[in-house]
């Protein structure tokens, strides 16, 4: 008896492990080559920008990013990314701040999750698909 139960918990125990690997595949799966449009923190308050960010198979992204009152460019910033234990990294280099978007949830056309900028809490932040 005390065989099948500990049978059975080793089965959970490898299940609970398995599925933890699959989560960071599928949001990187739901993310990867497409455009996620938002507000990643940069520009201020009387400038805001807004983010355009796609992201490629080889874990390279551009960020063309706009003015958030009129639509100008703004500039295209390059970025690696990655995703690892359910969060996203953006690393535009050692000029701005890392990037974090923890728990990331993709739900239909939208990538939602806390924005922290190199490991402080900015704003919660709700990305659209193009």
């Amino acid at each position: 008896m005390l065989k099948k139960y500990g049978g059975i918990l080793l089965m959970l125990t490898l299940l609970v492990g398995f599925t933890s690997c699959d989560d960071d595949e599928d949001i990187y799966h739901d993310i990867m080559g497409r455009t996620w449009i938002g507000d990643l923190g940069f520009g201020t308050d009387r400038d805001p920008i807004e983010s355009a960010i796609r992201m490629d198979n080889n874990e390279l992204g551009i960020d063309y990013q706009i003015y958030d009152y009129d639509g100008a460019p703004a500039g295209d910033l390059p970025f690696r990314w990655r995703v690892d234990y359910g969060t996203l990294y953006l690393d535009y280099g050692s000029n701005f701040a890392l990037r974090e978007i923890r728990n990331v949830r993709v739900r239909g056309r939208y990538l939602q999750g806390d924005l922290f900028l190199d490991g402080v809490y900015f704003a919660y932040v709700e990305l659209r698909m193009q």
